[in-house]
């Protein structure tokens, strides 16, 4: 009964933003997490609300059961005007119906962020936001946006990022509060008031991201949105849809994929998004969730700064099994130097990762912000391999 309740909010939510045009409409008021949990499959929106919260949208979840799931895939022609663009002005213009009402935070006051957007990081979008830019003097947003970070003693690191922030106010600001301030934070880009939060967990010292929602194996079933990354989208409507995405909000260092296991795979749709969000001075983190991946490889030919998950820690939010994957993420550490685990926005995440941060110090690690990871392959590498098949083919053609 709770999977099928749970299924039904989910549905309910999709089709709102779909047939309204406003993400704000019908968000659901609990938290929804954007990495891949479980190790053996996807597990989509309906699978991520607390169970013990299911019952406070009975209600809403009984009125979408005559509803019919619309086609979220590449956009249909009807969807054009007469000059060819497709028609989501309302999506990229409503302003968000409900702010997070501003609430001062318990965070250290000197553990905060510069207030964003800084000069020269951005520009305006045609989706009715700012789209972030390189600056004239080569500063990126990965550079400037992302928390400062030294280990003079070469300790070893562990980093945690938190997603699918922004859809539940109180558990939202209870990770921006509670957390170390070097926690790395992580938004649903459809969340409302989305700018408000990331402004905020800027000033509680938490560096964010932003999550890019990316094709499934079972899309559309498990529908991640209507502007979900596709590998049946041409390039054009992939990089109009990220841009869509990055236009949320500024202010993040890097994005993430939400979901994407089959998308993961397609060298050909990953291309023109990472170049993209390497032209745009970003980072890509990766949860770690899709084995198949060729994130790896497409980063690297874009030079985009990369790195990957070595665990989800609450694929089974409990705090016994939570504690377990944080013991994996310790002895990773060891192993490499440094270790990147990715968990949600559940409330007992957040508790248990709270009280394991404070043991750290104790144990001889030191908590580390995600951004400072990612690595981008050098540019003479790519270009040296560019020659060497330039080389190779002239070689070919004299024989």
């Amino acid at each position: 009964m709770a999977v099928m309740t749970f299924a039904a909010i989910s549905a309910a939510g999709i089709l709102a933003i779909r047939f309204t045009g406003d993400p704000n409409t019908g968000a659901p008021s609990q938290v929804v997490g954007l990495f891949d949990a479980q190790p053996t499959h996807a597990v989509g929106l309906n699978h991520r609300l607390p169970d013990d919260e299911a019952d406070i949208h009975h209600a809403s979840a009984e009125t979408s059961h005559d509803t019919h799931a619309p086609n979220l895939g590449v956009a249909d022609p009807s969807d054009h005007d007469a000059h060819g663009d497709v028609q989501t002005a309302s999506l990229e213009t409503h302003a968000p119906a409900e702010e997070p009402t501003p609430a001062p935070s318990t965070a250290q006051s000197h553990a905060s962020l510069p207030v964003a957007p800084l000069p020269g990081m951005s520009q305006w979008s045609e989706h009715g936001g700012r789209l972030p830019v390189i600056a004239e003097d080569g500063r990126r947003s990965f550079d400037v946006y992302r928390r400062p970070f030294s280990n003079p003693a070469g300790r070893p690191t562990i980093s945690i990022i938190i997603g699918g922030l922004g859809l539940n106010s109180r558990v939202t600001q209870a990770a921006i509060d509670e957390l170390p301030p070097e926690v790395t934070l992580s938004f649903v880009p459809y969340s409302r008031g989305l700018q408000t939060w990331v402004d905020r967990a800027r000033a509680a010292g938490h560096e964010v991201m932003i999550e890019l929602p990316m094709e499934p194996y079972d899309y559309p079933n498990n529908d991640t949105g209507p502007y979900t990354l596709l590998t049946t989208a041409n390039a054009t409507e992939n990089r109009r849809r990220t841009e869509w995405l990055l236009s949320r909000a500024t202010g993040y260092f890097g994005v993430t994929n939400y979901q994407g296991a089959k998308f993961a795979t397609d060298n050909r749709s990953i291309s023109p998004v990472f170049q993209m969000l390497s032209e745009r001075g970003l980072a890509f983190i990766h949860d770690g969730a899709a084995p198949r991946s060729v994130f790896q490889t497409v980063a690297d030919a874009n030079h985009l700064p990369f790195t990957e998950a070595a665990r989800v820690i609450d694929a089974d939010p409990t705090g016994s099994a939570i504690d377990e994957q944080l013991l994996h993420l310790e002895a990773i550490s060891l192993q490499r130097g440094s270790a990147l685990g990715t968990g949600f926005a559940f409330p007992i995440t957040i508790d248990q990762i709270r009280d394991w941060a404070e043991t750290l110090p104790s144990k001889g690690y030191l908590l580390a912000p995600a951004s400072s990871l990612p690595r981008a392959a050098p540019a003479y590498i790519a270009e040296t391999e560019t020659g060497a098949e330039a080389n190779h083919d002239d070689t070919q053609a004299h024989h």
